[in-house]
């Protein structure tokens, strides 16, 4: 059996991109993300600290989002990764990260990372 939390569809604003252009504005990202908690028994206790608080996943998400100097999302996803690795313990996480209208013919794009 395994325990999951996740956030969906959080939003964030941050300036990020390859070309000088798409950095010239803050864009909007959508993050989805799913970690695998470590074991049963987080799910038995009422108390918080037993788990992985989603409010604090959310705070630690928007602080890179407003904080980091990357150009693409794949360092900007590590970073999130590594964030929550240090401060939460989970077995697994799945981390999405899109961004709009970045092609005439696409809603999306991004990366899906995995650990």
């Amino acid at each position: 059996m395994t325990n999951h939390i996740f956030l969906q569809k959080l939003k964030v604003n941050t300036k990020i991109g390859y070309f000088e252009w798409e950095r010239a504005t803050e864009q909007e990202l959508i993050i989805d993300i799913d970690i695998e908690l470590s074991g049963n028994q987080i799910f038995d206790s009422d108390d918080i600290s037993k788990t992985v608080d989603y409010a604090q996943v959310r705070e630690s998400i928007v602080t890179i989002a407003n904080n980091h100097k990357f150009h693409l999302l794949e360092p900007f996803g590590e970073a999130i990764i590594k964030k929550l690795k240090h401060d939460f313990p989970f077995k697994k996480i799945r981390l999405r990260i899109a961004k709009q209208k970045i092609l005439p013919d696409a809603d999306q794009v991004g990366i899906i990372l995995e650990r």
